[in-house]
């Protein structure tokens, strides 16, 4: 009975954002295939399969695809196929971890404690390969810190490699402070926190060419999203949230995007509010009412400031 408990209370913990707007949380804006998009994806999937290639090329293929339909189930078979034959790698093992908790938070019954396993098990072989591996470290900080202990979460460990990650990326350990005072809803620590990696930011300036493609080239695939994400909210950096998004829209990333449009259209017509561009906010606030009509974030911006 107390192992159900907690699992209920793991449930309701990863489902207590939907649609509403935070610093850091943006698992509820990942979508699962839907039932009208499988044919087209069935199609697209098979013309890969109809050419001339090895199996590896398929592979990373049929990734960016099953990404592009949000296919996870897909995605976490073929990155297992793909350790098969290239071995076990931190980007990997982080890439496999990463969707097993896109899945876990995204079911409802007790296949959300498999998935929940297979991710801390992938985050923990990733950090036993390089334990100065950025994004797992980012991941696994916040698992460990969020999940209860009866499945596997571990604060004081949390707190520890947060410890190592500050000594790696100041400005990546202060974000992992942030969330950790955040998530204990220790206000004065959290903003003592997010001021310090809204200086880091600052000081970096990710702005100028160079320094913004060497910047994200040792960060996930999603960091531009978090940046932009961090710098929407508190409308502070806002230079630095629009390159970062512009970044992330831009770059060969974006075939793997795994997040709603109508979400990432949302984040780039408020910043360019914030920015003072009205008429391009308006323009991209309709771009995302019109992927989705009962978009909360979008119709309420719009309500408040138009």
């Amino acid at each position: 009975m107390k192992l159900n408990n907690y699992f209920f209370f793991f449930l309701f913990f990863l489902n207590l954002y939907s649609q509403k707007e935070s610093p850091f949380e943006n698992l509820n804006f990942i979508k699962i295939i839907s039932d009208n998009n499988n044919k087209i994806y069935i199609q697209e999937v098979e013309r890969l399969k109809s050419g001339e290639a090895s199996e590896m090329e398929i592979i990373k293929k049929e990734i960016l695809v099953a990404s592009k339909f949000k296919d996870l189930k897909k995605i976490i078979s073929l990155l297992n196929r793909q350790i098969e034959i290239e071995g076990e790698n931190p980007d990997l093992l982080y890439q496999l971890g990463g969707t097993n908790g896109i899945l876990a938070s995204q079911k409802k019954n007790f296949y959300s404690i498999i998935y929940l396993n297979e991710m801390l098990k992938s985050f923990s072989k990733a950090l036993d390969l390089d334990p100065n591996h950025v994004p797992t470290l980012e991941a696994y900080i916040d698992v460990l810190y969020s999940v209860p202990k009866i499945l596997g979460g571990d604060k004081n460990k949390a707190i520890k490699l947060t410890e190592r990650l500050n000594k790696i990326s100041k400005i990546d350990g202060h974000l992992s402070m942030a969330r950790i005072y955040f998530k204990n809803q220790n206000n004065e620590m959290s903003k003592l926190y997010i001021n310090r990696f809204f200086d880091e930011l600052s000081r970096l300036s990710i702005c100028e060419s160079e320094n913004l493609k060497d910047f994200f080239s040792k960060k996930s695939n999603n960091y531009p999203i978090k940046i932009s994400q961090i710098t929407s909210f508190f409308g502070k950096e806002v230079d630095s949230g629009l390159c970062a998004l512009n970044f992330y829209m831009e770059s060969s990333n974006f075939k793997k995007n795994l997040y709603s449009l109508e979400w990432i259209y949302y984040l780039k017509a408020k910043l360019t509010f914030l920015n003072g561009n009205r008429q391009e906010s308006m323009r991209l606030l309709k771009l995302s009412l019109g992927l989705n009509p009962d978009f909360d974030l979008s119709k309420t911006f719009l309500r408040k400031n138009f």
